[in-house]
């Protein structure tokens, strides 16, 4: 597989080369210190301007038209349950039957063009480029979806392989020419499974054993090997450790490319490792700046819970604290995992109850970053359009401006709820886009993954297909 090979190539012509669009122009976003001031068709758009998710116009805008119809055709077809529930199966199928020629002649400007930014220099910085004229950047995704072998021969080679693809994707991140980037990781693609497990298993509530969490923030911080953890066999401590060094090498770009990490959650057998790594990883990073931010799944009943006692420690410690809060992905696996395990179910009861949890931690964040500006950072990743605008309004009672760097994100997947990210950046908020990057084929099974964890977004999508049909309706109304 040539996937290190084909970050490197963007990496290279990101550092060698300039894009140019001449048919957007673009504010300059850096000598202004990021201020958000964006100009599309001659619109300047103010801190002051109230933000409109039903203004289908402005949302629109910066899309043309066959990108509109691009859209609403995709869409149309993700709004179809038995698609998304069996979308690999078909995808593949279709592949079979075509020939990867043929099927990817037709997946790029379609399927592929909508939900990934590219997949060489020239695609992916027009992406971004775009993007930016209407005030939303880049948080670029790897798509690290293969199994590794946790006893095979060769799964430190891959996990090496692994760990220099996200290199390679922090630095072409770094080199993107945004204010304030930032990069999702997956920790867990650096070392074995079952070293995550194990360790969940010795280490379930690591905020509430700080020894610990210090204990692997030194070991980032000096190289100095673990030689003891819970219960942990000799082989596995020895895992650890590489694994340590792994995540130290991805701490060390990051702080020498001020660039912003998210830790990705995962399932709840994995999470309090991963809970652990990203911790330590804060300890270690996050001195005046919170470059290391943890993923809170507020679907999980113990969220908020877990949310304060995380933040007690930063503040204990003397670090700025991040948090990415999503709803979660995993709901239907972690019902059915728990059961067969026969252990009580860890999510909550009905989307009410995790809306209630989402606000509950948002609120927490938000007075947090209030009353400490600089201290603490929030990522709100959500496609909720209520969400969304509890957000906002939650920002305006607290007095949190828009623009300030660094305290409150608003982050959308590329090629969904483009209406709420594009009304957000226009309307000067910190505003995100999750962009994979790769080929056709590394990407689709991540598409594939995304579709089905997040089937619950799709609920947006008539109310995002409403806004396009509105916009296309006007560019229709307006040649006649």
């Amino acid at each position: 597989m040539q996937r290190g090979v084909s970050y490197q190539k963007l990496l290279d012509g990101l550092q060698q080369r300039t894009w140019n669009l001449p048919f957007y122009r673009q504010q300059n976003t850096i000598a202004s210190g990021g201020r958000h001031s964006f100009a599309i068709t001659g619109h300047r758009f103010t801190q002051n301007e109230t933000i409109n998710f039903d203004d289908a116009e402005k949302a629109c805008q910066s899309k043309t038209t066959l990108e509109l119809l691009r859209s609403s055709l995709i869409l149309n077809a993700c709004s179809v349950e038995t698609f998304v529930k069996h979308n690999y199966k078909i995808l593949s199928w279709t592949r079979r039957l075509m020939g990867r020629s043929v099927f990817n002649a037709m997946m790029r400007p379609t399927v592929y063009k909508q939900f990934v930014g590219g997949d060489d220099f020239t695609s992916f910085q027009e992406t971004v480029s775009r993007l930016q004229t209407v005030g939303v950047r880049p948080l670029v995704m790897v798509t690290l979806e293969e199994d590794v072998k946790d006893d095979g021969p060769d799964a430190d080679q891959l996990f090496d392989r692994n760990l220099k693809i996200m290199k390679d994707c922090m630095e072409m991140t770094a080199a993107l020419g945004s204010q304030n980037p930032m990069m999702q990781i997956k920790p867990s693609g650096l070392f074995p499974l079952a070293l995550c497990k194990s360790v969940s298993a010795e280490i379930p509530f690591p905020s509430s054993e700080p020894e610990v969490v210090e204990k692997i923030a030194n070991s980032m911080e000096t190289s100095k090997e673990v030689t003891k953890l819970g219960n942990l066999s000799t082989i596995e401590i020895a895992q650890l450790n590489k694994a340590l060094n792994r995540i130290k090498q991805i701490c060390k770009v990051a702080m020498e490319r001020k660039l912003m990490i998210l830790v990705d959650a995962e399932y709840t057998y994995l999470n309090p490792c991963l809970n652990l790594l990203a911790l330590a990883m804060m300890l270690h990073c996050n001195g005046s700046e919170p470059l290391v931010t943890n993923t809170y799944q507020n679907y999980l009943k113990e969220t908020p819970n877990i949310l304060l006692k995380d933040i007690e420690l930063a503040q204990t410690h003397g670090v700025t604290f991040g948090a990415k809060l999503v709803r979660g992905a995993y709901i239907y696996k972690e019902r059915a995992l728990a059961s067969e395990k026969g252990y009580p179910d860890p999510v909550c009861e009905t989307f009410e109850k995790t809306t209630k949890n989402y606000n509950r931690s948002m609120d927490i964040m938000m007075e947090k970053v209030a009353k400490h500006p600089g201290k603490f950072c929030v990522t709100i990743a959500s496609h909720n359009e209520d969400t969304v605008k509890r957000g906002t309004n939650k920002m305006a009672k607290l007095g949190i401006p828009r623009s300030s760097d660094q305290t409150v994100i608003f982050a959308q997947s590329y090629g969904m709820s483009d209406f709420i990210s594009l009304s957000l950046g226009q309307a000067g908020y910190m505003t995100y886009k999750s962009i994979p990057y790769g080929t056709i084929d590394e990407a689709l099974p991540y598409l594939s993954r995304r579709l089905n964890e997040n089937s619950s977004i799709l609920g947006g999508v008539r109310r995002e297909r409403k806004i396009i049909h509105a916009a296309l309706g006007r560019r229709l109304f307006s040649f006649n």
